[in-house]
């Protein structure tokens, strides 16, 4: 049970982070890597106010390798295939980031993957697709990479975190401000880069960028790395899910979109495979052979006894 809320807090960051698909579209400027920048950076330092403590050793660069693959590679990637593919593709490519975490926590945590969780996860993809994907959509082989990339990129970053956890004594938030403000470090110098002077922003634009850094990436993010520090990676795979989830009902919503059959089985699937690796045994048991019953030993008689023959 104590597992199951600590998956359920989990998830919410997910969740939460689908809305950022809303906000980005109708409140933050078209500067996605300052965007990204200035989403990660006060997130990063409001963390470490509610939790202050400085990295030591070797946690400056995991902190810098954790922010680079769960938010910094990983929000490159997403945006070159955001700009050359569909949406719902480059969502569906994102998705199969689940797959290449247990594929790596296979062999990087040892960690036994029974075939449930591979069938899961798959239920989960198919979820997205159904949600997010249309007939009309188009490959472009980079961006078909770059989607490649960007569900490596959050696989990877889910497992090193697992693998390193957090330093003894020190806080979850603590860890998950320096993943983000090592995330900055990286985005900042591709923004001036890629997009020159920062940007001017409005008034709704701003309130936008408060609501991706507060709530989206310092909530959010905290909620999501917390869980995954602590829980097998089996179990938090498929929760990056419901991203495209929130995304499709805040969308249907706010936005007035309309929301098909399909898309609606779509949405029923992604839950559906979370709830599976939450109770493994659902699946668990069509997959896993029984164990033998444990034979007991037939009881002696003592009466049968034959008592030992005395040595000559």
């Amino acid at each position: 049970m104590k597992n199951t809320a600590l998956l359920v807090r989990t998830g919410l960051g997910p969740a939460i982070g689908g809305t950022l698909f809303y906000v980005a579209a109708h409140y933050l400027p078209p500067t996605p890597y300052w965007d990204g920048f200035l989403r990660v950076l006060p997130a990063g330092l409001l963390l470490l106010a509610i939790r202050p403590r400085m990295p030591r050793g070797d946690w400056w660069w995991k902190s810098f390798v954790l922010g680079a693959l769960n938010m910094g590679l990983f929000t490159v990637f997403l945006l070159i295939s955001a700009q050359r593919l569909p949406g719902g593709v480059a969502a569906t490519l994102n998705a199969m980031s689940s797959l290449v975490a247990i594929a790596v926590a296979s062999v990087v945590l040892k960690e036994k993957i029974r075939a449930h969780h591979y069938i899961a996860c798959l239920i989960g993809i198919t979820g997205v697709a159904l949600l997010v994907l249309r007939s009309s959509a188009t490959l472009d082989a980079v961006g078909v990479l770059a989607g490649i990339g960007s569900a490596t990129s959050m696989g990877v970053g889910s497992v090193m975190a697992r693998k390193w956890g957090r330093p003894e004594g020190v806080h979850s938030l603590t860890t998950a401000g320096w993943t983000l403000l090592g995330a900055a470090v990286f985005l900042l110098p591709l923004a001036f880069l890629f997009e020159g002077a920062p940007p001017s922003f409005t008034g709704e634009q701003l309130a936008g960028l408060a609501w991706a850094a507060l709530v989206v990436g310092a909530l959010g993010f905290a909620l999501f790395l917390s869980g995954v520090q602590r829980l097998p990676v089996s179990q938090t795979a498929p929760l990056p899910l419901m991203n495209p989830v929130t995304a499709a009902v805040l969308g249907w919503v706010a936005v007035g979109e309309r929301l098909t059959a399909l898309q609606a089985l779509g949405g029923v699937l992604v839950c559906t495979a979370i709830v599976l690796v939450a109770n493994p045994n659902i699946l668990g048991r069509f997959f896993t052979k029984p164990e033998p019953a444990p034979t007991t030993p037939a009881p002696i008689d003592e009466a049968t006894k034959t008592a030992p023959s005395p040595s000559s």
